[in-house]
């Protein structure tokens, strides 16, 4: 086996030499490091357990209240001789216990569940989207940083390659054998070969620090990347899945049942309301000293605005305009995710022949090397081929590198078109 094919080999094959050795960070390890490690998970799941509770409150609106309050003080009462009554010291206190039950609200409270439950809906599908959107930057990160090791390694191997190909075409124009142009052109790609080195570097810089922001962990010792997860066997079988839990596509529809509810709960505010309530009361020496006063009462309550001023028609107006809005914001969305999904799916495919091809053209390109190589050293072709040769088996190493992180990328962004949970 040729020494380039064998290392290109060993690298896209070591999951299954490496699958069960206890050391390195494999990309499901990332992405549970990401998943417990970023704020923005943390932030979505707040904000569906406030969406939760939200729910509880407006279904609380169909519950009792109860109220007990209170008042005590201390002052000097003087009636002025009324029913005989002198000037005394007197304690004022009264408490006062009410109970409330609503009975008819209208609609208010039945729309007011109905608007929060859509945004606890919407709340989940924004904690699942956010989630995919993670797993998806965490996964081309992931793909970044092997990437950008394989091309140090590459171009360093490049530089060293070159330079020794640059040291002989010096000696064989000292010696009288070759022309300065091969040692010109040597020049040439070993400047080539160092900036594509230094860019390397860079990458590797940039990856590893978006690795470590998204993870919280050390880009060091990752194994290579995996086979693609579980994908649908088919374009429909992708598009009813994606109708079927895709987060944006589940928000807008949310959306849409809030707006609808919103507008139920608009048109209530003409509606009258009626509760029963039950109070009772005690007062002790509130108008002279030692009055006593016990009170209890039991009955419904009533109130029906019916005048004000267009508030209401202008609430109902606003939220018919607000369904409207959101009636055209889910069939956008239908839209943008149906041509989503179909290029995703696309992707995927396309990447996987992209991968294969790209490791059958740095065999191709590996062997040919080889050949070039002993045909230079025969003095059969000229040092520029060898260049050459050079930098065809680096590009496509390189690019069979970087296939390789497509492929894991393009099936990852379909599942989260599809809406699967992390």
């Amino acid at each position: 086996m040729l020494r380039r094919t064998f290392q290109l080999a060993l690298w896209l094959a070591a999951p299954l030499v490496l699958g069960g050795t206890a050391h390195g960070t494999t990309l499901e390890d990332a992405l549970a490091a990401a998943l417990a490690h970023a704020p923005e998970v943390s932030a979505a799941d707040a904000d569906a357990d406030a969406a939760s509770a939200r729910v509880d409150q407006a279904t609380a609106e169909h519950m009792p209240t109860a109220t007990l309050s209170g008042t005590i003080g201390y002052g000097r009462l003087d009636p002025g001789g009324f029913f005989g009554l002198g000037r005394a010291d007197v304690t004022p206190r009264a408490a006062q216990m009410a109970i409330e039950q609503p009975l008819f609200t209208g609609g208010r409270v039945g729309a007011g569940i109905d608007r929060a439950r859509a945004g606890m809906a919407a709340a989940e599908a924004g904690k699942t989207g956010t989630r995919s959107q993670l797993v998806l930057a965490v996964t081309q990160a992931y793909g970044d940083v092997l990437t950008a090791a394989h091309f140090v390694d590459l171009y360093g191997r490049l530089v060293s390659q070159t330079t020794e190909i640059g040291r002989q075409a010096q000696l064989k124009f000292r010696a009288g054998e070759s022309p300065s142009t091969d040692v010109a052109q040597a020049d040439a790609r070993l400047a080539e070969a160092r900036a594509g080195l230094a860019r390397a570097q860079g990458m590797q810089v940039s990856a590893q620090a978006r690795f470590r922001n998204l993870t919280g962990l050390e880009p060091a010792d990752l194994k290579p990347l995996p086979a693609n997860p579980p994908l649908p066997a088919s374009l429909d079988e992708a598009m009813d899945a994606a109708i079927q839990a895709n987060p944006m596509l589940a928000q807008a529809e949310a959306g849409l049942r809030g707006a609808q509810a919103a507008a139920r709960g608009a048109r209530a505010e003409r509606m009258p309301t009626v509760g029963a309530f039950a109070e009772a009361s005690t007062v002790r020496d509130q108008f002279f000293p030692g009055y006593r006063g016990d009170s209890a009462t039991v009955g419904i309550r009533a109130r029906w605005q019916i005048f004000s001023g267009g508030r209401v028609s202008g609430k109902v107006a606003e939220a018919d305009s607000t369904v409207l809005a959101a009636d055209a914001r889910l069939r956008a969305a239908r839209l943008q995710i149906e041509e989503q999904v179909i290029a995703a799916f696309q992707d995927v495919r396309t990447a996987q022949l992209v991968e294969q091809a790209a490791g059958e053209q740095t065999a191709a390109a590996a062997k040919a090397l080889d050949s070039v190589r002993q045909e230079v050293r025969v003095g059969m072709k000229p040092q520029l081929d060898l260049l050459d040769a050079e930098r065809e088996a680096t590009s496509a190493e390189a690019g069979a590198a970087r296939a390789g992180t497509d492929r894991i990328v393009a099936a990852y962004r379909l599942l989260s078109l599809l809406g699967r949970k992390f």
